[in-house]
């Protein structure tokens, strides 16, 4: 929500000063003196719900400026005495977790696996398959946060929005393994995937033109045509940079959390809190109530979570303390499953915000608070919203986008996927409705993997759009925002008609 917005809505506020019949102000710099950035309304200074105290007002250019813009958004505290030891005044070092190496592997399979002897070869349909109007199609590997937005792809992708080709886009065929092995594919000589090797189940995926995704059989090894991934492929392996035979496409915006139980009663994390989870295992159970390293449930070090996660809080990737789970949808059910309010409160893991977004009642997410931060902040506005507000803006920093990696030049199927990608409404729909965010509802942006954040004006903006698509009360739009048919109908601040509302460009 925009300053200028909040001061229309802070009518309703008690006045700050208890002479009422003075005049209080002229400008809103005349209530600076109140603290709390309180507005001149009436001539009367009221408080504007604008947080935290101290919070930073004006246009953010350094990192601590865009944790702590000011914003009406839930400010939620962390109780840092009630949670660490000695109020965490102590920095214990990273401690090694015990046994096997949590992050060697990927999601659940690795993409060269050898195929399957003819006689293990369960009764499943074939991922090509012309007879079936599958004649062509693209594959894909990565991440296992991957498959529910394909899910709201792929009937766009089959339909086609490509008016320069007839006949639609490809089939998406899309085999699980993780984010870096996405970069793999395309990074490596290893351009195949194959059906798994028993006792592997891991089998590849075809979307069908509404969306279902249906087990199918590879036959042998096939050349991927789009490595997914939650990170950059520099995340992945160091070493790994631009390069001119390999194109990198990014695509919408997606934030990474820390989860509990629905049965848990904490509400926020902080920076610190979470190094010494993950990092330490609880600094010898001193994290309260995170107290026993087997109630955390991690990934691996291949999966874009772990490695933005790990990134955020000073954690290498390979270092978690925890159970590694295969898949994100794995982990989601077993915290889900967990009902006992003991074990509620000890149980934490990590997710992208699209699973905890799909089960609410089962599952919370932590507010998270960085360091140098004031307080934490939910994705969301609040624990009812689902704007992404802090994400758009900057308050909640782990997020990235995902990327798509293909050879340069790419395969026509991979190319007739990414030219159905183009920010049409309906693409704009299948993101929203995988709790993603369209970089052209964002309101900031970065370059690399967390790094510092920019303010950004997308060149079509739709976050209007967004805010109308995730509201909970769809009968008006959102606040500060028109509805438009033609530019015509929009005022000169916000002259572009985009997706039915007026936008600055």
């Amino acid at each position: 929500m925009s300053l200028a917005g909040v001061a229309l809505g802070g009518g309703a506020a008690c006045t700050l000063l208890l002479d009422h019949n003075a005049t209080q102000c002229q400008t809103n710099d005349d209530c600076f003196r109140f603290g709390g950035h309180p507005f001149c309304q009436g001539s009367v200074c009221v408080d504007s719900g604008l947080q935290p105290a101290d919070c930073f007002y004006g246009s953010p250019s350094q990192p601590a400026d865009f944790l702590n813009q000011c914003s009406t958004a839930q400010c939620l505290p962390f109780d840092r005495c009630g949670h660490l030891p000695a109020c965490g005044d102590a920095d214990p070092p990273l401690v090694n977790p015990p046994g096997p190496d949590s992050g060697s592997g990927g999601d659940a399979g690795a993409a060269g696996d050898a195929a399957t002897s003819d006689a293990s070869v369960p009764n499943l349909p074939s991922c090509y398959d012309p007879t079936a109007g599958r004649g062509e199609v693209v594959y894909i590997t990565g991440s296992s946060n991957f498959p529910p937005l394909l899910k709201q792809l792929a009937p766009v992708i089959i339909n086609g929005q490509d008016t320069t080709s007839t006949g639609g886009g490809p089939t998406p065929v899309f085999l699980t393994t993780s984010s870096c092995q996405g970069v793999g594919s395309m990074y490596t000589t290893n351009h195949t995937i194959s059906d798994p090797a028993p006792p592997s189940t891991n089998y590849a995926q075809y979307f069908d033109v509404n969306g279902n995704a249906v087990p199918c059989l590879l036959h042998g090894s096939v050349t991927v045509d789009i490595g997914e991934s939650d990170v950059y492929s520099t995340t992945c392996d160091k070493n790994d940079g631009p390069s001119p035979d390999v194109s990198a496409n990014m695509g919408p915006i997606q934030a990474m959390a820390f989860v509990v139980p629905g049965a848990s009663q904490e509400t926020s994390i902080n920076e610190e809190a979470a190094r010494l989870v993950f990092g330490a295992g609880g600094a010898g159970g001193e994290v309260h109530p995170w107290t026993e390293p087997k109630r955390y449930y991690v990934r691996s070090s291949g999966t874009g979570t772990q490695q933005m996660i790990g990134l955020a809080i000073g954690v290498p990737p390979g270092k978690f303390w925890g159970i590694p789970e295969g898949t994100a949808s794995s982990l989601a059910t077993i915290l889900k499953a967990i009902t006992d309010p003991t074990e509620a409160e000890q149980s934490i893991g990590i997710l992208s915000v699209d699973w905890y977004d799909a089960d609410r009642t089962n599952l919370t997410v932590l507010a998270y608070q960085a360091s140098g931060q004031e307080c934490a902040y939910l994705p969301d506005s609040n624990a009812l919203t689902y704007d992404k507000r802090n994400v758009r803006d900057g308050h909640y920093p782990i997020w990235g986008p995902l990327h798509f990696f293909t050879t340069n030049p790419p395969s026509q199927t991979a190319g007739e996927f990414l030219v159905n990608l183009q920010e049409s409404q309906a693409v704009l729909d299948a993101y929203i409705g995988a709790s993603l965010v369209p970089n052209c509802a964002m309101t900031v942006q970065r370059d690399t993997e967390l790094g510092p954040l920019q303010p950004y004006a997308p060149h079509h903006a739709c976050g209007c759009y967004f805010d109308a698509k995730v509201a909970l009360d769809k009968s008006q739009p959102p606040p500060g925002c028109q509805t438009c048919s033609t530019d015509a109908n929009c005022p000169a601040a916000r002259p572009r008609c985009n997706y039915g509302f007026c936008e600055a460009q």
